[in-house]
């Protein structure tokens, strides 16, 4: 498999240059030069396979060529050891044609950890083989910190830069990127917003000075292929365990950077059957407006009780803009030279049948408490603030008749705050790995928005 630019001005790379690479040097996002297809047949021969397994047959064909699939398979199951669960992810009925797939069972009990597990294990493997040191960054406004930081740590060969704004996360989410006492390990507090964290690790990718013989700098974030490849595999579960119920699955997912609904998509575009995919956003609704006024343009932030969410620009947004666009690179690259300055709609031609498989609802702070005491009272199950964003959507935009699943994307214990307003005095029982993070010492830099500084830090403290 080889891959290419959304911009056409980079030459065609192998998977491990796109995995060990993070833009495009044009700028553009890496994209798979074919997109793997199975029939309802070969999918439905998947249903009797552990997760592992499975994901082994629906990723492969996008790394074959650079990894021997014997070698493959071990280290994707290897990778999946380290979940709480069995079959990595778990679905729980919430009432009649309202399931939620639960994906944070890995260690950081976000889920992040199903796709940067694998990342990291991937990085190992091809460190090793290419006899060079990696340097990851990644920008986050929640979770993906922690989950690069876990998965990459225990790797002698990889290092970790992850820049957050600083206190605009929550309490643990902070303390699980502070407290890993690796020395290979930076937690960078940037004061800024995502946005502004993310413009830095762009730029470092554009930046001749990061080109280091010994040293390869990728990306964490779902810009980088292998994360929102990844993700696709679980859409894949939910079909085979529901596929009984309902052939044409409704997905909720709450979005931010759109990396989890691009996967979505991919998946679709392999073959499975989805009927819609549902976008959930906070009041950062970049992409509701999107969705439901054919409008994506760049806003200001605000802090909400969903900080994973708190976005204004989607960058995988890119990759969907790109095949609307009929996979042509110059109209893409045309009207990305243009933005955040000029407005983004989705060509007139394919808005009536973008609008019939995506559909957007927003969220407020007081509608994320109300939905997570709602549910709770009803069925007795609690959610975080992201995904109560998600199961709201199901709600208001598909009828009872309709089968949903929402994406739950992280366990509730990490918002306490958003969980206190929703139910006061409700016992969080916070699981054993997320307590542990408050007996340990923290450990970071608070750093200017200033690209210069952060890019002195980062060049200095490179092994």
């Amino acid at each position: 498999m080889l891959y290419k630019s959304t911009r056409g001005q980079s030459p065609e790379v192998s998977f491990s240059e796109v995995l060990l690479g993070g833009l495009a040097p044009d700028g553009g996002l890496y994209m798979p030069t074919s997109i793997p297809k199975f029939s309802i047949q070969e999918i439905n021969d998947f249903k009797d396979l552990q997760f592992h397994e499975l994901a082994t047959e629906i990723l492969f064909p996008f790394v074959e060529g650079d990894i021997n699939k014997e070698i493959f398979s071990d280290l994707v199951q290897e990778t999946y050891k380290v979940f709480e669960v069995n079959d990595v992810v778990e679905l729980v009925e919430l009432e009649k044609n309202r399931q939620v797939l639960e994906l944070f069972h890995g260690p950081t009990l976000a889920f992040k950890d199903v796709a940067m597990q694998l990342l990291g294990s991937l990085l190992d493997h091809f460190a090793k083989e290419q006899g060079k040191k990696i340097a990851v960054l990644g920008a986050t406004s929640g979770d993906t910190g922690a989950a690069a930081i876990s998965a990459c740590s225990r790797h002698a060969n990889v290092e970790v830069f992850i820049l957050y704004p600083h206190n605009k996360v929550t309490d643990i989410q902070r303390r699980q990127m502070t407290t890993s006492g690796s020395s290979n390990v930076y937690p960078l507090a940037i004061e800024s917003d995502f946005d502004g964290c993310q413009s830095v690790v762009k730029r470092i990718f554009l930046d001749k000075d990061f080109h280091i013989d010994s040293t390869r700098f990728i990306a964490a974030n779902s810009i980088n292929w292998a994360r929102c490849m990844t993700q696709s595999v679980y859409f894949f579960w939910a079909y085979l365990k529901l596929r009984e119920k309902n052939k044409d699955l409704i997905f909720s997912i709450p979005s931010g950077n759109f990396g989890h609904a691009y996967a979505g998509w991919i998946a679709k575009q392999m073959g499975l059957p989805i009927k819609k995919l549902l976008i959930a956003t906070n009041s950062n609704d970049v992409l509701h407006k999107l969705f439901s006024e054919n409008n994506y343009e760049k806003s200001s932030v605000d802090q909400t009780l969903a900080p994973s969410m708190d976005i204004s620009v989607a960058s995988n947004f890119e990759r969907l803009l790109y095949n609307l666009h009929d996979n042509n690179p110059d109209v893409l690259s045309s009207i990305m030279a243009q933005f955040p300055e000029k407005p983004i709609s989705i060509p007139k031609e394919r808005w009536d049948s973008v609008v019939k498989f995506f559909s957007s609802d927003r969220s407020s702070d007081q509608e994320i408490k109300e939905q997570i005491k709602k549910t709770y009272e009803e069925s007795s199950y609690l959610l975080d603030p992201h995904t109560a964003t998600g199961v709201r959507a199901s709600n208001n935009l598909e009828s009872k008749d309709e089968l949903v699943v929402t994406m739950a994307t992280a366990h509730p214990a990490k918002f306490g705050e958003a969980i206190e307003g929703a139910i006061p005095g409700h016992d969080l029982n916070i699981p054993k790995r997320l307590n542990i993070v408050f007996d340990k010492e923290e450990s970071y830099e608070v750093l200017s928005e200033d690209y210069e500084e952060v890019k002195q830090f980062i060049l200095s403290n490179v092994n």
